[in-house]
């Protein structure tokens, strides 16, 4: 229901109302195809079909991007209600974490239109689509536990978080292939979660662009390590996120 109450909020204040988890993606994935496709002849820089490889990693990011941002103002916006809530603190987190989950689904039509377009069907690792979205919602979980948290003891943690997620934008293949990353260099990029889990969104149409089995564990393994993380650090400072309510 908080969920619900959450889009229901956000969407009735446009008149585009649901479009906008359309409109966002979808005009963001045109404009950097004609940048670095059209504009640029594309120059090696991803692989083709230029639009589909790039919708199907700018919604994903749409994600990350929004969530984690969303995460830093949780507990500062909501004081008033976490003073009388019955409700753990956790929820306004998962609360948060849902509804920029199925403003995600919302907008996977943007892959389908990409699709129609382009006329290339996924293959059978596109089963791992799904299980990106799940390694993808973990993530986002243990992050926004951990962001939302922090913003309580530091204050101005949002505006660095803005400066992490734009070198983020660039240090995640988004705009280009794994496969532009120097071999030698797979490992140090594997560092980044985004970097395995977007692997797993494209590889139903691009099976080359899975990493090593290798920087795939790590890359996993660092996702792991911010989900115990943000769990960890919560519950440190949750009786101070309490009392501040």
């Amino acid at each position: 229901m908080l969920v619900l109450r959450d889009l229901q909020k956000k969407y009735t204040k446009f008149r585009l109302g649901y479009l906008w988890s359309l409109l966002e993606p979808l005009g963001m994935s045109l404009v950097l195809w004609l940048v670095f496709s059209v504009l640029l002849g594309e120059r090696a820089l991803g692989l083709s079909p230029y639009l589909l490889f790039l919708s199907v990693a700018i919604l994903p990011w749409w994600w990350f991007t929004k969530c984690v941002n969303a995460s830093t103002k949780i507990f500062r916006r909501s004081r008033g209600e976490l003073a009388f809530a019955t409700l753990p603190p956790q929820i306004w987190v998962m609360r948060t974490v849902l509804s920029s989950s199925v403003e995600f689904v919302f907008s996977l039509p943007v892959i389908v239109l990409a699709v129609a377009l382009t006329q290339d069907l996924p293959g059978m690792y596109f089963l791992f689509f799904p299980i990106a979205i799940l390694l993808q919602f973990l993530l986002l979980y243990g992050v926004g536990l951990l962001v939302s948290s922090l913003s309580i003891v530091i204050p101005d943690l949002a505006r660095v978080v803005k400066i992490v997620l734009r070198a983020m934008f660039y240090l995640s293949p988004i705009l280009y292939s794994i496969s532009n990353i120097p071999q030698s260099l797979h490992t140090i990029a594997a560092i980044n979660p985004l970097v395995g889990i977007l692997g797993l969104y494209r590889i139903g149409w691009w099976p080359e662009e899975h990493t090593s089995m290798a920087a795939l564990v790590i890359s996993l393994s660092v996702a792991a390590g911010l989900f115990i993380a943000g769990i960890y650090t919560f519950h440190r400072l949750k009786p101070r996120l309490l009392k501040e309510a």
